[in-house]
């Protein structure tokens, strides 16, 4: 990995992970989170966000949570105490898992187990793979089937989600709960306003999630596998509620032309490559003019809706299950998305931190409306071996710092 591209993901983790030292810093978090004199929680449901599993460090968690004796929910259980038809006990939480990573099977599903707790996974269906094969996990390891050190991790390899085989097998256990996380976790352009271009050091993430949906030939490329020199404009989530930009397919391929012609991936040596891309644009527009489009608000609703009922429904045809729990990719929605969720039969969707909750989930909160904390705040809650939140902001982002400085080196 370049200097390029760390720098970028450094950039990227500060953005994300600054949000959390503001809302300590103007105290818009619980106050368990933020008082080391609570004792206990008081009718309220802390929702704990996780996404790839760490095995050692989740099992520490699932240890401080078994040692001071709190109950972790179920997806249809936590909404029936949001709505007061049941009560809520003192110490009750509800962990979550987004996008489904191999993670969830490899540790998340066994250690569950072990210490007897549940767990809610949001999928995204659209990109789930079927296999025959079974993925070995920590239940062989603790068979004597493997050691500790052959337990190959997943998410380093080709296929770093679940797959429909483990997740029917987990949800038939009832251990893990799956509910959407939408049907691609997709973003969508939303101007046409140059951010980058798509190069080798793009960071794309699993899946492509870092690249927006684009058409090909008028039809969503929902793999998002795009070619070299692809213009990559403004975006926002799928969820976010803003019209869709429709960018020019020919202005595309002219660029993607452009980087063919002029020594493909040697082409991004040069340090003037993103200058040259956009004076492909500007030579185009001023010949062409602008011939993106955007969609129409009815567009615009048809394809949230549309997207919300088909994730829904493959979830439930794969599991026999009822899906009713919405959450959103990237912690963005929009008004429009929750109330389109609703006609789709969702009745709970999950977000991320929301300084107006403060975090909380109290009896009468609307359940559309679920506010989420990261992973690391369970050890602010009341109970033996407690953390600063000092120790635990700073050592994430430490943690997280130092992982991509170490890809340079």
């Amino acid at each position: 990995m370049n200097l390029e591209s760390v720098l970028i993901k450094l950039k990227k983790s500060y953005d994300k992970n600054i949000p959390e030292l503001n809302a300590y810093r103007n105290k818009v978090y619980p106050d368990f989170v933020l008082d080391n004199r609570i004792e206990k929680l008081v009718a309220e449901i802390p929702v704990f966000t996780f996404h790839s599993i760490e095995p050692v460090e989740f099992e520490k968690q699932l240890q401080f949570l078994a040692i001071n004796n709190y109950k972790t929910l179920k997806a249809d259980e936590f909404y029936q105490m949001l709505i007061g038809k049941k009560p809520i006990p003192e110490k009750a939480v509800l962990l979550t898992f987004d996008d489904g990573w191999a993670s969830m099977w490899t540790y998340g599903y066994p250690l569950l187990k072990k210490y007897g707790m549940y767990g809610v996974c949001f999928l995204i269906p659209g990109i789930i793979c079927e296999e025959d094969r079974d993925y070995l996990n920590l239940d062989d390891v603790w068979e004597g089937k493997i050691s500790q050190q052959e337990l190959i991790d997943r998410d380093k390899t080709e296929q770093p989600y679940c797959t429909w085989r483990e997740i029917r097998h987990m949800a038939s256990q009832g251990t893990i709960d799956f509910q959407s996380h939408t049907m691609y976790h997709s973003t969508i352009f939303i101007s046409p306003q140059v951010a980058d271009f798509f190069h080798p050091g793009f960071d794309s993430y699993a899946g492509n999630h870092n690249v927006p949906i684009f058409q090909t030939h008028g039809v969503d490329n929902v793999s998002r596998q795009a070619e070299l020199g692809t213009p990559i404009y403004t975006h926002q989530p799928r969820m976010g509620g803003s019209l869709r930009y429709l960018d020019d397919e020919d202005l595309r391929e002219k660029c993607v032309e452009f980087v063919a012609e002029n020594g493909g991936e040697d082409f991004f040596s040069k340090s003037n490559w993103r200058k040259e891309l956009h004076q492909v644009i500007e030579n185009y527009r001023s010949k062409f003019g602008e011939r993106g489009s955007y969609e129409s608000q009815e567009e615009l609703e048809k394809a949230i809706f549309n997207d919300l009922v088909e994730s829904k429904r493959l979830i439930e045809e794969q599991l026999g299950t009822v899906v009713q729990h919405l959450c959103y990719p990237y912690y963005v929605g929009s008004q429009i998305a929750v109330e389109l969720s609703e006609k789709a039969g969702y009745v709970c969707n999950y977000w991320g931190l929301l300084e107006e909750r403060r975090g909380n989930n109290r009896v009468g909160d609307n359940p559309f409306w679920v506010a989420r904390l990261s992973d690391e705040l369970i050890y602010r809650l009341p109970g033996e071996g407690r953390k600063s939140p000092l120790e635990i902001l700073g050592r994430k982002f430490i943690k997280n710092s130092g992982r991509l400085v170490a890809k340079l080196v």
